[in-house]
């Protein structure tokens, strides 16, 4: 990266693209002063420690080949955990739980398709895993597979697992096709949970030299030439040639009201929601499953303490989760059904519980990858010198994935605009 001392930039979001941006541009010289609203780092990739258990805010997984991931090594965080890998996970359709197809061998034996099903998945699988693509909504590509209603909610199940999106009629093909190769690849849960991630990355960021503010709330951004402002709720101003919203686009809109495009994006965004219950218990029963994925219903179920270190000895937590369609709200049963699927997967577990967490229609990713219009540019075409990251902006991935890679393309812009200020400024 080339040398940027003396360019000051501000950053608005402590999460994981505010801070991936800001530990890259401040590597690269730059006088980066971060500004997150809360009393901590880290936004939705918090992680709450009680008595040596670690809850993440619902099931999080690091995708093996992803964006996050690559920016992690990039800035030499240290990842610590182990890809994922149930034993005999299971299908729940109708009620009834069916071996998981995850290779020849449980494809073969699965009760949960018949003979003609297990070719036609094997082939529509294998097809994704080989560089399938489509245009469209995934419904539509679907529809082109002519699946029986079993193999379409499979794959539908297999969509949500890797995206957390339930939107099929929305949701791009080609992002979800991309997403679903992504998951294929591998998983892995993290030891001490996602806030491990999160102090890595402020770790890195202050031995750059970025100045960490928490608990310092923005309350506009104005842009003044080739400048920007950031005016804090208690009055305190902040001058930079660039600045970074890494924010969701609601909040980004809000702060800078002129701002069309940010108008525009707010007013678009679609955000995924989860219900999630997050369980620790005292023991893992040796009768319990370790994985269940619903076929006809949107729900999840993963002991994410059998691959990462996040309970005590002999401890387990597990991470339970229904993925909400586009506008669905929370019912009155939002938790009682996760806990309906803790009862089916983990004979006891009412015994076992030492703590819990509960999350109510959670914000999964700002915005639905969608179909009919492409996901905003890093750069503000209508606000020189404003930039913007996070997982609904960017063209590549989705989640986690796309919140790292926006952040890498931001920094990048932000790098272009520096230069062109300090060629202007010699001229």
């Amino acid at each position: 990266m080339p040398n940027l001392t003396a360019s000051s930039v501000n950053i608005v979001g402590g999460g994981i693209a505010g801070l991936i941006s800001a530990a890259h541009l401040a590597k690269a010289g730059a006088r980066v002063s971060l500004f997150e609203a809360a009393s901590a780092l880290g936004g939705r990739a918090r992680t709450r420690e009680v008595n040596g258990y670690f809850l993440n805010q619902g099931p999080h997984a690091i995708y093996l080949g992803g964006a996050f991931h690559r920016e992690l090594v990039r800035l030499g965080v240290p990842v610590s955990g182990k890809r994922t890998q149930a034993p005999n996970p299971q299908g729940l359709w109708r009620g009834r739980l069916h071996t998981l197809p995850q290779g020849a061998a449980s494809l073969l034996t699965t009760s949960l398709f018949n003979a003609g099903e297990k070719l036609t998945y094997m082939r529509v699988v294998k097809g994704i895993a080989d560089g399938a693509s489509g245009s469209g909504t995934f419904a539509e590509w679907m529809d082109e597979q002519k699946l029986t209603p079993r193999l379409r909610a499979s794959l539908e199940a297999l969509a949500r697992v890797t995206s957390y999106t339930n939107a099929p009629h929305m949701v791009s093909a080609a992002a979800m096709l991309d997403q679903i190769r992504l998951g294929l690849k591998g998983v892995m849960y993290v030891d001490a949970g996602w806030a491990s991630l999160v102090n890595g990355l402020a770790d890195v960021a202050r031995e750059a030299g970025v100045v960490l503010h928490s608990a310092a709330r923005v309350e506009h951004v104005l842009v003044e030439g080739r400048s920007s402002r950031l005016v804090l709720v208690d009055g305190t101003e902040h001058l930079a040639e660039a600045t970074i919203l890494a924010v969701g686009p609601g909040e980004a809109a809000a702060l800078a009201p002129p701002i069309a495009s940010l108008k525009l994006e707010a007013a678009e965004a679609r955000p995924v929601r989860a219900n999630c219950l997050d369980l620790a218990l005292s023991r893992w029963p040796d009768e319990a499953r370790q994985f269940v994925l619903g076929i006809d219903q949107p729900l999840y179920l993963s002991l994410h303490s059998v691959a990462a270190k996040l309970a005590p000895d002999g401890g387990a937590v597990v991470h339970l989760a229904r993925y909400m369609a586009p506008g669905e709200m929370p019912g009155s049963d939002a938790i009682s059904e996760l806990e309906g699927l803790a009862d089916l997967a983990i004979p006891g577990w009412r015994a076992l519980e030492v703590r819990r967490q509960e999350l109510r229609g959670m914000i999964v990713s700002n915005a639905v990858v969608r179909a009919d219009r492409a996901r905003p540019d890093v750069v503000l075409a209508d606000a020189g010198g404003l930039f913007i990251a996070g997982d609904w902006a960017g063209g590549e991935g989705m989640i986690s994935d796309a919140s790292a890679a926006s952040a890498a393309k931001a920094v990048d812009a932000v790098q272009r605009w520096l230069r062109q200020s300090s060629t202007q400024a010699a001229a």
